[in-house]
C-alpha cells in the first residue's frame, strides 16, 4: 500500500488531512501578522502589524513528498520588505512509517539574511480517526549574513533540530474545519550565532497553532497563534495572531 501525501506538508499549505498518493495542490494566501507587545517592544515596526502574501504548493507519490512556499512581507514598505522561502521534502524508507527528511528555509530582510538547511530522519503516521502525527530529527547547518550588525559569522554546523506536528480535520454542523499544531526546537547552537541572531540562549523553539475554516473547496480562512522563545530573533518569549484568506486552485 502506497503512503499518502505527507499531511505535514499539506498542513502547512491547507491545514487539512492527507491527500492520496500522486496528489498535488497549489494555493495563494494573503493576510496580516499582528504581533504582540513583547515583539513590538523589541523589533519595532519589524514585528508589529505586517502584511504578507504567500504562494504554496505540495505534491506526493509512492516515493515521497515535497512542500514549498514563497512569502513576501511588508510589500508596501520598501524599507521593511522581506521574503521567505521554505522547501520541505521526505523520501519514504520502504513501506515503513520512516523517511529521509530534508528542509531548506531562507529568510531575508534588507539588512540581513539567513538560510537554514536541515537533514535527518522523520516518522509520520495517519491514524484511523484521521489524526496525523509527525516527528523529525535533523542536523542544522546555517549560512547567514549579519554584516549590518558588525558580525563576521562564517556559518556551518549549528546544532540539532526536532519538530513535531499534529493535525486533524473535523466538522461543526455543516461547516468543515481543520486544526494543525507544530513546534520546532533548536539546540547546541553556536555562541556567536546566538549573539548575532538575537536568540540569546542555546535552546530555542517556535511553533504555530492553526485553525482553518474551509468555507468552500477552494476558499478558506485561517487564524494562527504564533509563538517563540529564544528564537526568531529575540531572547525570551514573544507571540502574535495571524489572519489569512486562502484560495486553493
Amino acid at each position: 500500500m502506497m503512503k499518502t501525501l505527507n499531511a505535514t506538508l499539506v498542513a502547512a499549505t491547507m491545514a487539512c488531512a492527507c491527500l492520496p498518493a500522486h496528489a498535488g495542490m497549489l494555493a495563494v494566501e494573503a493576510g496580516l501578522m499582528d504581533w504582540g507587545s513583547q515583539a513590538e517592544d523589541h523589533f519595532g515596526k519589524g514585528k508589529s502589524e505586517n502584511s504578507f502574501i504567500k504562494i504554496k504548493g505540495a505534491t506526493g507519490n509512492a516515493f515521497g513528498d515535497l512542500y514549498a512556499h514563497v512569502q513576501l512581507e511588508d510589500v508596501e514598505d520598501s524599507e521593511m520588505i522581506g521574503s521567505e522561502i521554505n522547501i520541505v521534502g521526505q523520501i519514504n524508507i520502504g513501506q515503513s512509517d520512516f523517511n529521509w527528511y530534508g528542509q531548506v528555509f531562507n529568510k531575508q530582510k534588507p539588512v540581513w539574511s539567513e538560510t537554514n538547511t536541515l537533514l535527518g530522519l522523520s516518522w509520520d503516521k495517519t491514524y484511523d480517526n484521521d489524526l496525523y502525527a509527525q516527528l523529525a530529527v535533523a542536523g542544522h547547518i546555517v549560512t547567514a549574513d549579519y554584516k549590518h550588525f558588525d558580525g563576521d559569522f562564517e556559518g556551518g554546523f549549528n546544532g540539532g533540530y526536532v519538530i513535531y506536528t499534529l493535525s486533524k480535520g473535523f466538522s461543526l454542523g455543516e461547516h468543515a474545519f481543520s486544526m494543525v499544531w507544530w513546534q520546532e526546537h533548536y539546540f547546541g547552537r553556536d555562541d556567536l550565532y546566538l549573539s548575532l541572531s538575537g536568540d540569546g540562549e542555546d535552546f530555542g523553539l517556535n511553533g504555530s497553532a492553526i485553525l482553518r475554516w474551509h468555507a468552500t473547496d477552494s476558499l478558506s480562512a485561517s487564524l494562527t497563534y504564533k509563538y517563540a522563545n529564544n528564537n526568531l530573533g529575540k531572547e525570551g518569549f514573544h507571540d502574535g495572531l495571524f489572519y489569512g484568506l486562502q484560495y486553493t486552485f
